[in-house]
C-alpha cells in the first residue's frame, strides 16, 4: 500500500467502527516512519493495528514517550538562521499596564511625523535596530520588553524612514498588543503596516503583515473574516512560495497561522489542508529559519500540529508530537507555546503533577509570555481545584502571576 491508500484505509476504519471522523495523511505516516512521532493517538494505533493486521503496537514500532519533557537540541544547532539584533529588556513584568498603556497612546496619538524630521532623526540603520531589538525581545518570550521597544520605534518614525521598516515596526505593536489582549488597537497597528508595506513594493512584507492583520481581526471576535483574508493572500502568493528559501518561510508561517484559526474555528478539514501546505513550504524551506522574525521550517510546522491537536482536544496526539519534539534551538516564545500545549494535555490526559512541572518550567524561562496567555490561566484555575500534592508553593506562584486565588 502507498502512504495515501494507508492512510485512506485507516480513516474508513475509523469511521466504520466508531463513527469518528479522522484525517490521517501521508505527511504524518512518514513522521510516523521516521520516528518523529513515537506514540500516536489511540485511535490512529487502532486503526493501523487493524489495517496492517498486527496485535500489538510495538509490532508497529510504537513506544509510549516521557510526557512534558523536550528532546535533546537538534545535533547541529548552527543550522538556525537567526536575523536580527540585541536590545535591552529593562522592562519588568510588573510593569505590564504601564507599558502596554503607553503603547496603545502612542498609536491612537496620531502626532505628526512631519515635526520629528530634524537634524537629530534617527538615521535608517538606527531605526532598523530599533525594530529588530522589538522582534528579538517577543522571540525571548518578553511581551512588556518588546512593547517598550515597538514604541520607542514608533515615537521615532519620521517621513525619511524605509517603508518596510515602517511596516514591521507596526507588525511589531500589532503582534504584541494581540498577545496581551489589545485587540482593538492591535488592529490600528496592523493596518498602518499593511499600508506601509503596500507602498513598500516587497511581496513578503507584505504577506507577512496581512498575516499579522488577519491575527488581530481573529483575536478581535472577527474570525471568519481573518480566515478569508489568510486563504486570499496565500493564493496571492503561492506563485511566489518557491522563488527563495525566505519566501517559503513567510508563505509557510501564513498557512500556519490559518491552520491555527481554522482549528479555533471548528473546521479540521481545512486546518488540515493548511497544516500539508505549510509542510510543503517547510520542505522548500528546508531548515528551521527566521527570516522576517518567522521562526518557519519543521519544527514550527510541528508545533503547529500539537496545537491544531489541542484545539480539537486530541491530547495524545498533543503529547505524541510535543514530547519528543527537539525545541530547544527556536525562538523561546516558540518553545513555551508547545510547553503550554503539553502542560494543557497533561491536564486533560490526569497528569496532573507534569502539567504543573511543564508549566513551571515555561514561566521560568518566559514569565512575560506565561502570564499573558490565556491557556496558563486555565491550566493553573485547574490544578487549583484539584492540586498535585508537594506542589503548593509553586502553584501559588503561578496563581498569583495569572491573578486568580489559590485555594
Amino acid at each position: 500500500m502507498t502512504r495515501a491508500e494507508l492512510a485512506e484505509a485507516v480513516n474508513r476504519y475509523v469511521w466504520t467502527t466508531t463513527g469518528q471522523h479522522c484525517h490521517l495523511d501521508v505527511n504524518t505516516l512518514a513522521r510516523y516512519e521516521r520516528g518523529q512521532i513515537r506514540w500516536p493517538s489511540a485511535v490512529y494505533r487502532d486503526g493501523l493495528r487493524a489495517v496492517l493486521g498486527v496485535a500489538r503496537d510495538a509490532d508497529l514500532g510504537f513506544r509510549p514517550t516521557p510526557r512534558g519533557k523536550t528532546a535533546a537540541p537538534l545535533s547541529n544547532p548552527d543550522s538556525w538562521v537567526a536575523q536580527g539584533a540585541s536590545g535591552p529588556h529593562d522592562a519588568q513584568v510588573g510593569d505590564s499596564a504601564s507599558v502596554m498603556s503607553t503603547l496603545r497612546r502612542e498609536l491612537m496619538s496620531y502626532a505628526p511625523e512631519l515635526d520629528r524630521l530634524t537634524q537629530d532623526a534617527p538615521s535608517g540603520e538606527t531605526m532598523r535596530l530599533r525594530v529588530a531589538a522589538a522582534f528579538t525581545a517577543y522571540q525571548a518570550g518578553h511581551f512588556e520588553g518588546a512593547a517598550a521597544q515597538a514604541t520607542e520605534a514608533l515615537q521615532a518614525l519620521h517621513p525619511g524612514v524605509d517603508v518596510r521598516v515602517r511596516a514591521l515596526a507596526y507588525q511589531i505593536a500589532a503582534i504584541v498588543l494581540s498577545k496581551a489582549g489589545h485587540a482593538d488597537v492591535a488592529w490600528i497597528a496592523a493596518d498602518r503596516g499593511v499600508l506601509a508595506a503596500e507602498s513598500g513594493g516587497d511581496i513578503r512584507v507584505r504577506l507577512s503583515l496581512l498575516r499579522t492583520a488577519a491575527f488581530a481581526m481573529a483575536a478581535g471576535g472577527h474570525r471568519e473574516d481573518a480566515l478569508i483574508s489568510i486563504d486570499a493572500a496565500a493564493r496571492d502568493f503561492e506563485r511566489h512560495m518557491a522563488r527563495s528559501r525566505a519566501s517559503a518561510s513567510v508563505y509557510g508561517t501564513l498557512l500556519l497561522s490559518g491552520a491555527v484559526l481554522s482549528a479555533n474555528h471548528g473546521d479540521p478539514g481545512l486546518a488540515t489542508t493548511y497544516l500539508d501546505e505549510a509542510q510543503r513550504a517547510a520542505d522548500v524551506a528546508g531548515s528551521d529559519r527566521n527570516d522576517l522574525w518567522t521562526a518557519f521550517g519543521p519544527t514550527n510546522v510541528a508545533i503547529h500540529h500539537a496545537n491544531v491537536a489541542a484545539a480539537f482536544g486530541d491530547m495524545d496526539v498533543v503529547l505524541s508530537i510535543g514530547a519528543p519534539l527537539p525545541v530547544e534551538h527556536l525562538p523561546i516564545e516558540r518553545q513555551v507555546r508547545l510547553h503550554l500545549d503539553i502542560a494543557r494535555a497533561g491536564i486533560a490526559t490526569g497528569d496532573r503533577e507534569d502539567a504543573l512541572t511543564t508549566l513551571v518550567r515555561a514561566e521560568a524561562i518566559a514569565p512575560s509570555q506565561v502570564r499573558h496567555h490565556p491557556i496558563t490561566r486555565k491550566v493553573v484555575a485547574s490544578l487549583i481545584e484539584a492540586p498535585p500534592r508537594g506542589r503548593s508553593l509553586a502553584l501559588s506562584r503561578l496563581a498569583a502571576l495569572v491573578g486568580i486565588g489559590a485555594a
